[in-house]
């Protein structure tokens, strides 16, 4: 399924890496990034049923920020969660893995996330350019960040601990 996804062409578009259809690869990478103290990853749920994805990775516990990053594969499900994800990775990242700043990290061929981003109040920092090689050429990198006091500022439209609640296991 996780690979389904990954290889789906609507969603390797926007991904940084180009991933090949090869499930031991797909197993060797999900044991890696378990594996590793700054990358923390979950299925993402919707009444019991996977719909899609999402990690945190560069996780820096000494300077407090993080990259998150997330698809949804089931295309169903899309314009819904875009609704509503910012809020669950936000508020993980500030509450649970006790971040000061997150920063988003998107690639020029999606338009629309960047103007997601911009509608969501994240701070549009710069932009990286010609920082990912990919298989059609190079891609312009837009970085955006949220800090912590920034987002307790904002009005949250979710209950903090049914967001939190959301990814015990």
């Amino acid at each position: 399924m996780l690979l389904d996804w990954r290889t789906d062409p609507e969603i390797a578009r926007n991904m940084f890496s180009e991933v090949g259809y090869d499930l031991d690869r797909q197993r060797s990478w999900l044991e890696s990034v378990s594996a590793r103290a700054d990358y923390s990853h979950f299925l993402i749920l919707t009444e019991g049923t996977p719909i899609g994805y999402l990690s945190y990775s560069a996780i820096d516990r000494r300077n407090l920020h993080c990259v998150p990053g997330f698809y949804v594969g089931a295309r169903e499900h899309r314009a819904r969660a875009a609704g509503y994800l910012h809020w669950f990775i936000m508020t993980y990242a500030f509450e649970r893995l006790g971040m000061n700043k997150v920063v988003s990290q998107i690639m020029d061929c999606n338009p629309r996330m960047v103007r997601s981003l911009r509608l969501l109040k994240m701070e549009e920092v710069g932009v990286h350019r010609r920082h990912v090689l990919k298989s059609d050429g190079w891609h312009d990198v837009h970085l955006f960040e949220l800090h912590r006091e920034v987002w307790e500022r904002q009005p949250q439209p979710f209950p903090r601990d049914e967001i939190l609640a959301a990814f015990e296991e």
